[in-house]
């Protein structure tokens, strides 16, 4: 079962957009890799094709609300409703609704699936100030495919995901890519190791070893 929004939200929960602020006042989520800080005011949530806010956007925010505890802070968690929810429309549509948003700077886009991808091109395309990551996504669908690495990227995926199998051998040209055995594309499954890689880059971590430390304890909390 879900659990309750902190207390002090929600504050805001207009049509499809969910907007959380943390019971804590610390001030931002600070990430001070390569001798510089940068505070993320905003995480974005993206659900994969045919999926909702409610499904394993949510269930993801759940942990990493968890696992950040206290350096959460004034972050706001935005679970965005996006075109895909309907599996019949097209990546093209879906991206050119997504990009009419007004996400802020210092955000960072979490997507699962085809919401990575769609998260990812949007950076590539016009938003290279935003953080991506990408959990079991392709690098192409439909017409949408990235071209390009970018700086302020991670992919976490299994070559051995049938669901988008024959589109994840380009990651390694794209962005900071791990190719993760232990992942299937059931991303509830593995919500706690895959929060935990998430905040280990939010924090500004080492992420590589982090990831070996999960495939050392896969089948343990995964």
């Amino acid at each position: 079962m879900a659990s309750d929004p902190p207390a002090g939200g929600p504050i805001a929960a207009t049509d499809t957009l969910f907007h959380y602020r943390s019971m804590y006042d610390y001030a931002g989520l600070v990430n001070s890799s390569k001798g510089k800080t940068m505070t993320f005011d905003n995480i974005y949530l993206l659900h994969g094709k045919g999926g909702s806010p409610e499904g394993s956007a949510k269930q993801l925010e759940e942990v990493l609300r968890r696992e950040i505890g206290v350096g959460v802070s004034s972050t706001l968690f935005h679970r965005p409703r996006l075109l895909h929810s309907n599996p019949d429309i097209t990546t093209e549509a879906s991206l050119a609704d997504f990009q009419a948003k007004d996400v802020p700077v210092n955000s960072v886009l979490i997507g699962i699936s085809l919401g990575g991808l769609v998260a990812a091109k949007l950076q590539e395309e016009s938003r290279e100030n935003l953080h991506v990551i990408c959990i079991n996504s392709p690098t192409w669908a439909d017409g949408v495919r990235l071209e390009k690495k970018m700086p302020n990227r991670l992919a976490f995926y299994s070559s051995r995901d049938e669901v988008i199998a024959g589109r994840t051998s380009d990651w390694p040209t794209l962005a900071q890519a791990f190719d993760l055995p232990w992942l299937t594309h059931d991303t509830d499954a593995h919500k706690l190791a895959l929060a935990r890689l998430a905040v280990t880059y939010l924090q500004g971590g080492d992420v590589a070893a982090a990831v070996r430390d999960s495939e050392r304890n896969q089948g343990v909390g995964h």
